[in-house]
């Protein structure tokens, strides 16, 4: 295959690639211009061990003892009915929660996202009252049965307003290019191969007898 054959299956696997990235970004820009704002309020919880050593807080179970609690489905109903309860005329909007353990600490940060900045904060307030009612009947429980002292179960922070949550944009733009040229680029290449042939090789004519 010559140069110009060359150049030119290489301009047309270009242009559709370029042409689906530029769709891919731009896709991505208005699902991220045109979603709604999410508000997110936090909170943290300490959880402490005997003597709150190092030894010892290795030792306990925060994702049994906290984090899977606080985000299930029924702690989140008790919430729902408490913020209910205290605030009637409040209007209800989804709720998700997300926990997480600082590495290294007993410290628990909790993150409410929703729509209405308000609401976020309300129910995680709600939430933590809810689980300190649970941890500590559940602590009460444990009482006696085991030779060690009780984990402790603090808040350390109560729900913060609201605040802005702004997705970030570099990963889904990214995405979007990179998604797109790879389509527009196997259509381009699709369509070289179809438009720009190789010429037959010359067939060397046969002695007529």
């Amino acid at each position: 295959m010559n140069t110009s054959r060359i150049l030119l299956r290489l301009v047309i696997i270009a242009v559709p690639a370029l042409i689906a990235a530029s769709v891919g970004v731009a896709f991505q820009a208005l699902r991220i211009t045109g979603s709604p704002q999410q508000f997110r309020s936090m909170a943290k919880l300490t959880v402490a061990g005997p003597n709150d050593s190092n030894a010892k807080q290795s030792q306990i179970d925060v994702d049994g003892m906290v984090i899977v609690p606080i985000e299930s489905a029924e702690m989140k109903s008790r919430a729902l009915k408490r913020v209910k309860a205290l605030n009637p005329d409040l209007k209800e909007v989804e709720v998700v929660i997300r926990a997480a353990q600082t590495k290294g600490s007993g410290t628990v940060t909790i993150l409410a996202s929703s729509f209405d900045p308000k609401f976020s904060r309300i129910f995680l307030d709600a939430l933590l009252d809810e689980f300190m009612i649970f941890s500590m009947k559940m602590l009460e429980e444990a009482d006696g049965k085991t030779p060690q002292p009780q984990t402790a179960i603090a808040v350390q922070e109560r729900a913060t307003p609201a605040f802005e949550h702004l997705e970030d944009w570099r990963w889904p733009i990214a995405a979007g290019a990179a998604g797109g040229g790879l389509v527009g680029g196997l259509v381009g290449l699709l369509l070289g191969w179809i438009l720009v042939r190789s010429p037959k090789p010359p067939q060397i004519p046969t002695a007529v007898g």
